[in-house]
């Protein structure tokens, strides 16, 4: 056997990439770029629920890509009080609207709904001010694959491939710094990559005002 990583999620470890993510991250941001328009027009908060099961490289990227507010993953712990003073701090600077991105793995107190449900009914008690969810959905999944996952799916197909020709059974091939290199499945196995707290891409955008809830 020869694996090759896909998954919209990107959280298969030992590969810096998945391909199906690039598709993802793409959809999603347009569809933030959208929310953008008809959250000032209403001069409310907008919350983006996307896809990513425990991990929030998909929120995380799209939400870096799209311009939001906030940015909510299962990895880093959030304060509701945090969230609630951010997005009023917001609006006393006369920034009339908010965008918040939520991956669908983020824990709320209230199980039997949505991260995006719960937080467009509890935002509003925290801050008065008018709170709207959309939760993408399977939208993210199909549709027509970008240019750059179908190079990184044909560079991973013609590895496997390669690996194949030669009986090199047992490994996955992956991309390593740009680079196509392959792993033993017995590594890969039963483990995910999440989204490091401390990850350079969260620093950075920490550092640009952007707010993860902490």
């Amino acid at each position: 056997m020869v694996g090759i990583p896909k998954t919209i999620d990107n959280d298969v470890w030992g590969t810096d990439l998945t391909f199906g993510f690039d598709s993802a991250v793409n959809i999603a941001t347009e569809a933030i770029d959208r929310l953008h328009s008809t959250a000032n027009s209403h001069k409310r908060i907008m919350i983006i629920e996307l896809m990513g099961h425990n991990a929030g490289w998909i929120a995380l990227y799209s939400g870096l890509a799209g311009g939001g507010d906030v940015i909510l993953i299962p990895e880093i712990k959030y304060d509701e009080k945090k969230i609630a003073d951010y997005l009023l701090s917001r609006f006393r600077e006369n920034k009339a609207y908010s965008i918040i991105v939520v991956a669908e793995g983020v824990r709320t107190p209230d199980k039997e709904i949505s991260p995006a449900q719960y937080l467009s009914k509890r935002i509003p008690e925290l801050t008065g001010i008018e709170t709207r969810e959309t939760v993408l959905g399977y939208i993210q999944r199909g549709g027509t694959p970008s240019p750059m996952d179908r190079v990184l799916a044909t560079r991973y197909g013609a590895a496997a491939a390669d690996l194949i020709a030669k009986g090199n059974y047992g490994k996955m091939v992956a991309l390593n710094i740009n680079m196509i290199t392959s792993v033993p499945l017995s590594e890969v196995a039963g483990r995910l990559k999440l989204v490091d707290p401390l990850n350079p891409m969260v620093i950075q955008a920490k550092n640009m005002g952007t707010s993860f809830g902490d």
